[in-house]
């Protein structure tokens, strides 16, 4: 016993204990082998394959490609997306919106026409900036019953 140096039978006997756990930790991680029969492979995905509500994948592809192509039809036709074609197109085009813009812009500098003309058999003292609408005669004519009663009063 002379190799043996002294107080290193406990330090032994804690190493071997921790030896014994890891490895039966590592015995519960190893896979025994099966007798069962290996699961079978899901079928192939083919065009023939029934998707949902007994449509094949075919089907399924089929109305999702209508739909969408329904979708960018009525797209483009309500926000009039066609691409011109030629130069030409694009250039006229270019000239038709510098048109209708120089218009439009003359178009707000132009008065109104109650200030450009003056309507035969207009009341001169009746000088209002708006014009008279079926409501506001309505209050009017409320206005004047209401004095006409208070002054029978």
């Amino acid at each position: 016993m002379a190799g043996q140096r002294p107080g290193a039978g406990p330090l032994w006997a804690l190493g071997g204990a921790a030896l014994g756990v890891y490895l039966a930790g590592v015995a519960g991680q190893l896979v025994e082998p099966s007798t069962a029969p290996p699961k079978p492979k899901p079928p192939p995905l083919t065009k023939e394959t029934v998707v949902f509500w007994d449509m094949r994948l075919w089907h399924v592809v089929g109305i999702f490609s209508l739909f969408v192509l329904s979708i960018i039809i009525t797209l483009c036709c309500v926000f009039n997306c066609r691409v011109p074609r030629t130069r030409k197109e694009i250039e006229a085009r270019y000239l038709q919106r510098k048109a209708a813009k120089m218009y439009t812009d003359k178009l707000e500098t132009v008065p109104p026409l109650n200030e450009l003309t003056e309507i035969p058999g207009e009341n001169k003292k009746k000088k209002k900036d708006s014009v008279d609408t079926v409501a506001i005669k309505v209050e009017e004519d409320e206005k004047n019953e209401a004095k006409k009663k208070k002054g029978e009063k």
